[in-house]
């Protein structure tokens, strides 16, 4: 016949000490290090706070119709200069067509890539040897944080093969050098003008300015094609086409964000604190190496 337990009932031992007895001393002493030893373990290890956090999003990307291209030719003394831009430059060479597509193939508001085509109308008499393209952008994000600017992608490529066209296919990608303090009330604008001919070596000045700027945008992925020679009658032909692809944006969590981050941590290190020193609470307590008052309770 088997047996089953009907009733049961617990026997409860207290081990009692004074305030000033070396057991209550070691009793303090091993809660304290319960409780602090999981922070300290946590804080060491570089992995309590959390101080900066990733996401990925699409960004808002616009093409202004803004550009420059520079291009050097067979007289070092005669480069062509021509784009649409603020017009404090003078232009040396002629940007006979230009098309562009943006297209938003999901249909979400935000478009996916830049198809841009661009024809350099030249003198006769002049090679192509080197091309330096600057595109001027809008770019915004607004899922987490909200942040626009104007930015840039420089393209540039030089061959000692004269060229007759120049392919250009790659990603736009995000820079940062700080990251950034989201908001949802307070969006984050940069709207400094980036094609500035304020010095004779302004193109020189244009990167050291962008370079310095803590958050930009750069051509990643870039594959370039060079395709050499050309009839004098036809222009150069520049074809690009830059992908809007997700960006990582770094930026600083907020104070609950950081908190939850922290207690998950310090938590499940104190599970574990807490087990292992109520094992040594038992062996100290139980084995009598300190003295205390043994009251049974029925």
């Amino acid at each position: 016949m088997s047996v089953h337990v009907v009733y049961s009932k617990s026997y409860g031992v207290q081990y009692k000490a004074s305030i000033c007895s070396k057991a209550f001393i070691l009793y303090v002493v091993i809660m304290l290090l319960t409780f602090f030893l999981p922070f300290l373990f946590c804080y060491r290890s570089n992995g309590l706070w959390l101080k900066y956090e990733k996401y990925r999003e699409q960004p808002r990307v616009r093409f202004k119709m803004q550009y420059l291209l520079y291009v050097e030719t067979s007289d070092p003394m005669f480069p062509l200069i021509c784009g649409n831009f603020p017009q404090t430059l003078k232009t040396t060479g002629f940007c006979s067509i230009i098309k562009v597509i943006e297209n938003d193939i999901d249909i979400d508001g935000k478009k996916e890539f830049l198809d841009l085509e661009l024809h350099l109308t030249t003198n006769e008499t002049l090679d192509v040897h080197s091309v330096t393209l600057l595109l001027i952008f809008d770019f915004k994000i607004q899922d987490l944080c909200l942040f626009e600017m104007e930015s840039m992608i420089a393209i540039t490529h030089s061959s000692g093969l004269p060229g007759g066209r120049l392919d250009v296919f790659g990603d736009l990608d995000l820079v940062q050098k700080i990251p950034l303090v989201c908001s949802q009330k307070k969006p984050i604008r940069i709207h400094k003008p980036i094609l500035l001919f304020e010095s004779s070596d302004w193109l020189v000045n244009i990167y050291e300015k962008y370079s310095k700027q803590t958050i930009s945008t750069k051509l990643d992925n870039m594959l370039v094609k060079w395709t050499r020679g050309r009839s004098y009658q036809q222009p150069f032909l520049i074809k690009t086409k830059i992908n809007y692809k997700q960006v990582e944006i770094l930026y600083k969590p907020k104070f609950w964000q950081v908190m939850k981050w922290a207690w998950i941590q310090y938590f499940s290190i104190l599970v574990l604190s807490v087990f292992i020193f109520k094992k040594v609470k038992r062996f100290l307590f139980t084995k009598h190496i300190v003295n205390t008052k043994i009251e049974r309770s029925i």
